[in-house]
């Protein structure tokens, strides 16, 4: 694997939006609605991550976590599955 160079951007909102994409794997943020940043190649399982530590850590709400969890697994299964519960 070739090395990268580490790189840090950072930007300053006033007034941010952030959307995640589910069919292009992008996080977008952008500055009340007008200019953004896309971050693409970011799963789905990565912003679950992102939300159930979010949650447990800065909400301090770790039974919140459990439940977001559990949520977050039903609703991949649904996703998995035709009307009738079989797999795609």
């Amino acid at each position: 694997m070739p090395l990268r160079t580490e790189t840090t951007v950072e930007y300053y909102f006033d007034n941010p939006y952030l959307y995640y994409c589910k069919e292009h794997d992008c996080l977008r943020v952008s500055e009340s609605h007008e200019d953004s940043i896309l971050c693409n190649g970011i799963s789905r399982k990565s912003i679950d991550f992102f939300i159930a530590n979010y949650i447990e850590y800065v909400l301090e709400q770790p039974e919140l976590k459990e439940a977001f969890e559990k949520s977050a697994k039903c609703q991949l299964l649904k996703e998995a599955t035709d009307d009738e519960g079989r797999p795609l």
